[in-house]
């Protein structure tokens, strides 16, 4: 059973910005494919679902109702299977209920949002999904900062996006610490792997932002990603990363 907040987040989960997003609908659900708040609608044969409840007593509609889903669930299995990714699912209160109890995929459930958005936008979606998203990821650690002090006496802490970037191509299992609103234009150099910053945009090119290419590193190699505030790593020029291997403090020398 559902519990009556909204909002249900289920706390061991392997880390991970990148996440599907399945919005159970009265007549239509859809499937998303998420990147922080960034959500792509996937629009093929097997999304959008589109389905229709017969007139009938009440019973008749349940088994219905639980049949469509049992479908959904069954064709976000072929979307898994694929690329497995942690879930995020929205819906009445009553078909998260029972999609809860049916579906094969509970353990890959980042949280469940009560309420009817297929009709909300991808933009807007994902404004509202990645809330939830994000504290499951940092795992709401009130004690954050207080970590992050500690390895910075230490001499465990390097910043700037540059220093983080190299580092993230070696380091196994370290912390990373950024801004959620930090995002730098660039990409990464196929010979030593370091970032290249962008100072001139070309918007014909292809950019990538240089902060989720890091974090996606990060998170492949086992380390964990916090989230901050705005401005709560202007000492740390927005990015640090803690290394379990002790390292010198700052940017490492080319």
């Amino acid at each position: 059973m559902i519990p009556k907040n909204e909002i249900i987040q289920e706390q061991s989960l392997q880390r991970s910005i990148h996440y599907y997003v399945l919005s159970l609908g009265e007549k239509k659900n859809r499937l998303y494919e998420g990147f922080r708040e960034k959500l792509i609608d996937i629009q093929n044969k097997n999304f959008p679902f589109e389905f229709s409840i017969d007139t009938g007593s009440q019973s008749s509609r349940d088994t219905q109702i639980r049949d469509y889903l049992q479908q959904t669930n069954q064709r976000f299995s072929h979307y898994y299977e694929q690329e497995p990714l942690r879930l995020m699912v929205l819906g009445a209160q009553k078909n998260l209920a029972i999609f809860e109890t049916l579906t094969t995929h509970q353990d890959l459930l980042i949280g469940m949002i009560k309420g009817d958005y297929t009709t909300t936008s991808p933009h807007n979606l994902g404004r509202i999904v990645w809330p939830v998203v994000k504290e499951t990821i940092s795992g709401v650690n009130e004690n954050a900062m207080k970590e992050l002090e500690i390895a910075d006496k230490m001499n465990n802490v390097i910043f700037g996006i540059e220093a983080v970037g190299q580092l993230a191509e070696t380091q196994t299992g370290a912390t990373l610490y950024v801004e959620e609103d930090y995002h730098v234009i660039g990409s990464i150099q196929k010979t030593d792997r370091s970032p290249i910053i962008s100072r001139h945009v070309d918007l014909l090119q292809v950019i990538d932002d240089v902060v989720d290419i890091i974090i996606e590193k990060v998170l492949q190699r086992g380390g964990n990603v916090v989230f901050l505030n705005s401005g709560s790593l202007i000492t740390y020029d927005r990015i640090t990363m803690i290394n379990l291997g002790g390292i010198t403090k700052g940017r490492p020398e080319c």
